[in-house]
């Protein structure tokens, strides 16, 4: 494997991580304002992360490379508001996917045709995770200071997956 390859999909592994991280601790403080449905949605997300690293450092195993983790650093979650939350997992989301797209690249630049076909799954995934996202953040600034809105809003995100 190309070691721009190899470099960009630990790179991945890593931030995947760190996604995870994020999205626990975006639940944690989701439930702290007791919005418990959109504090499960944010931990279901954490899970899902998790599962991305792991498909990566398998994919990289597969392909008889050694996976490399790295230290993830983590700014500490000051949002309180899920209007708040949900801008911070949209503009997130956007630079997985552009992370994703570049991997992509690299991949075909290094005729790594079978990076290339791995990373499509995943620009499928970022397609819907960026829609679901954006719909989250429209929902929320549409409910504005209602709390009454915001409650059948994380009622509904309780019941997404």
């Amino acid at each position: 494997m190309d070691q721009k390859v190899m470099d960009a999909l630990n790179e991945q592994i890593n931030f995947e991580l760190y996604s995870a991280y994020l999205y626990l601790g975006l639940s944690l403080a989701m439930e702290d304002m007791n919005y418990k449905g959109y504090s499960v949605w944010l931990s279901d997300h954490h899970d899902e992360e998790l599962t991305h690293a792991k498909a990566f450092i398998d994919f990289m195993h597969k392909r008889g490379v050694k996976p490399t983790l790295h230290n993830i650093e983590m700014a500490e979650v000051t949002q309180t508001k899920p209007l708040d939350v949900a801008k911070v997992v949209l503009e997130h989301e956007q630079k997985v996917s552009q992370r994703i797209y570049k991997i992509h690249d690299v991949a075909k630049q290094a005729d790594d045709y079978a990076t290339e076909i791995f990373m499509h799954q995943f620009i499928e995934e970022q397609t819907e995770e960026e829609d679901v996202t954006r719909e989250i953040v429209d929902q929320f600034t549409l409910a504005g200071e209602n709390i009454s809105a915001q409650m059948i809003i994380d009622r509904e995100l309780g019941g997404k997956k």
